[in-house]
């Protein structure tokens, strides 16, 4: 009977065993496999497009930069020098901060005076541009900052910076913090408001952010955008001695013209990339002659305008990332698609590939993720699916009963 009794007990523990055994490998075998985790979640990269090619020119300093993005490229030394005439920018930019205009609105009437008339009278000794004043004479702040800009009138650009400012130490303090608020920090102003006096200096690369700022003031951009006015009183119709206002989409800016600073050209210009109208500014600095800063100007500006193209930033069928397999190996991710936009060249535009965890079950050609490129002035940045390069392949048998949940 006890016999009996064991092989009992011994036929249940195996049965028992038996059925251990079976769910533990039913469970093994047939449990929900964990999630791929890609290897990183995320991969943040520049992706530098082609280099730039500009025309510049064979002397002094040059540089050139787009109004609406921070892009700015520079040639020769930026060492600050004489701007010239083209310090008057700062001064109706500093101008228009403390007494703002808005499009098409005049502004105060100003009654110029003696004091006026001398700063005219010395200018003329000083063989200066000037526009002829007389005392008790009423002029708009409006019509004062074209007889600045267009005829580059220096006997109005102390007049004006006196009005708004008080006096020109006044005017000096406050474009001193103006010009270091548009990150000009190489430029100095000097004892004028026009820049005749040498010792007003500045960089092209600073001209350059001086003229994306005038750029972006609608009265200033407006008033350089003229070729001629006839609306400063007495001076009859006065052409801007910015000649080139219109020739290969030039809409301003500013001359200057000393023998201290020779020739200089600050330029703004638009033109049509991918249907959208793209403002340049271009500084010249160091000609020889004025005449020579604005031919040679010409080249530099039409090669920054056609700096423009279309760049794969990550081709189609790239491998971008992987997931870890946790049996072993990886399975890759590609993309779907090219990338590609349209953008300044020379630039760097960051990319970034995102992947999502997915399921082990997923598929080849599974969207798993995205490569996107950040939005830019040219583009509206492009975003476009990644995918399983293949299917992930099974566990073995050996590792399913090694990892039963």
């Amino acid at each position: 009977m006890k016999t009996t009794a064991k092989k009992s007990y011994r036929l249940r523990y195996l049965v028992i065993i038996t059925l251990l055994v079976a769910a533990y490998g039913y469970q093994s075998l047939h449990h929900s496999l964990p999630a791929l985790e890609p290897l990183v979640a995320q991969t943040n990269l520049q992706s530098h497009t082609a280099a730039g090619k500009f025309v510049w020119p064979a002397y002094g300093s040059a540089a050139v930069g787009l109004v609406d993005d921070d892009i700015l490229v520079t040639n020769g030394p930026q060492k600050a020098v004489p701007i010239a005439s083209t310090a008057k920018v700062l001064t109706a930019l500093s101008v228009l901060a403390k007494k703002p205009l808005t499009p098409g609105q005049p502004g105060p009437t100003i009654t110029l005076t003696e004091a006026d008339v001398a700063i005219y009278n010395q200018y003329v000794a000083n063989n200066g541009s000037v526009v002829a004043v007389n005392s008790g004479e009423q002029i708009t702040e409006h019509q004062m900052l074209e007889a600045l800009m267009l005829p580059s009138a220096n006997n109005f650009a102390d007049s004006l910076a006196i009005w708004a400012f008080g006096s020109l130490k006044d005017y000096r303090t406050f474009a001193t913090g103006y010009a270091q608020q548009l990150g000009l920090t190489a430029t100095h102003v000097g004892s004028d408001a026009s820049g005749l006096a040498p010792d007003t200096t500045s960089t092209a690369h600073d001209l350059v952010l001086l003229g994306k700022a005038a750029m972006q003031s609608p009265v200033l951009a407006n008033i350089v955008s003229l070729s001629s006015t006839d609306d400063i009183p007495g001076a009859g119709t006065v052409k801007n001695v910015n000649f080139l206002i219109g020739t290969s989409g030039i809409v301003g800016i500013k001359t200057g013209n000393t023998d201290q600073a020779g020739g200089v050209f600050l330029s703004a210009s638009t033109t049509t990339v991918d249907h959208k109208t793209v403002a340049i500014v271009t500084a010249v600095l160091g000609a020889p002659t004025l005449w020579q800063a604005l031919d040679n100007s010409l080249p530099l500006i039409r090669s920054a305008q056609t700096n423009f193209s279309a760049n794969t930033l990550v081709p189609a069928n790239n491998v971008v990332g992987r997931y870890r397999l946790p049996w072993g190996g990886s399975v890759p991710v590609v993309t779907k698609t090219a990338t590609t936009v349209t953008a300044w060249n020379g630039s760097i535009i960051p990319v970034t590939i995102q992947l999502q965890p997915v399921s082990a079950t997923s598929r080849a050609g599974q969207v798993v993720g995205t490569v996107t490129a950040k939005k830019s002035l040219l583009s509206a940045g492009a975003s476009n699916p990644v995918v399983l390069a293949e299917t992930p392949p099974s566990p073995s048998v050996w590792w399913r009963l090694g990892h039963p949940f």
